[in-house]
């Protein structure tokens, strides 16, 4: 007779697992690795999983907040995985993107800041690590509350040379947690987006003294 479920540490684990060197499958956008896995299954036995990875590894996401106007600074930019999943392409996002190699995630989220929302940040503090894809993908994202004025951010903005168009808009506080509670479906589609936004409405006295601390 099989154990019953107890109560456990909420955490992620370690596991002793064999993982076979990477297969290319492909390379455009994203690299595209073909592995399989052995590793101990139901009641120990070995399971094997052959599992196609898009490698994206670190990128970086934005909260950017201008406390003096009380607003969340956002963009609008083309996404083609959202036009083909539900026809509404111009996806609301946060500034973001992948930190270069060598690069710190700090700096990466400065410059990702400045070239998609046109400020840059005066203080930047990191708030949590997720993974948004792990069944498919190996990326992992750090989202940062930056400090921003948002008087000085452009109606358009976007890294040139990087194919990016992105259309910054400010969203008060106030409609950031409208929209968090906005009935089925829901009003943001974005993972990220909701990820991050809710952390900042679930943690308003961090965010408080923070703005407190940076003057």
């Amino acid at each position: 007779m099989s154990e019953h479920a107890r109560v456990e540490t909420v955490e992620d684990r370690a596991v002793e697992v064999e993982v076979s060197a990477p297969e290319p499958i492909g390379h455009g956008f994203r690299a595209y690795h073909h592995f399989t896995a052995t590793l101990p299954g139901h009641g120990g036995a070995p399971l094997t999983q052959n599992r196609d990875i898009i490698r994206v590894g670190r990128v970086v996401a934005v909260i950017a907040y201008d406390p003096d106007a009380g607003c969340v600074v956002m963009i609008r930019q083309f996404r083609l995985g959202a036009h083909l999943a539900n026809g509404r392409g111009e996806i609301v996002e946060l500034a973001a993107g992948l930190v270069e190699d060598g690069e710190d995630p700090a700096e990466a989220a400065r410059r990702e800041c400045h070239e998609e929302i046109g400020v840059a940040p005066r203080a930047l503090l990191p708030v949590l690590t997720f993974m948004p894809s792990p069944g498919v993908s190996d990326e992992i994202a750090t989202i940062y509350l930056a400090l921003v004025d948002s008087r000085g951010v452009p109606a358009e903005s976007g890294a040139p040379g990087e194919a990016e168009h992105t259309r910054p808009f400010l969203v008060p506080v106030a409609d950031v947690a409208a929209n968090l509670a906005a009935p089925f479906p829901g009003t943001f589609s974005n993972g990220f987006v909701l990820i991050a936004l809710s952390w900042f409405i679930l943690n308003r006295a961090k965010v408080d003294a923070f703005v407190h601390e940076a003057g």
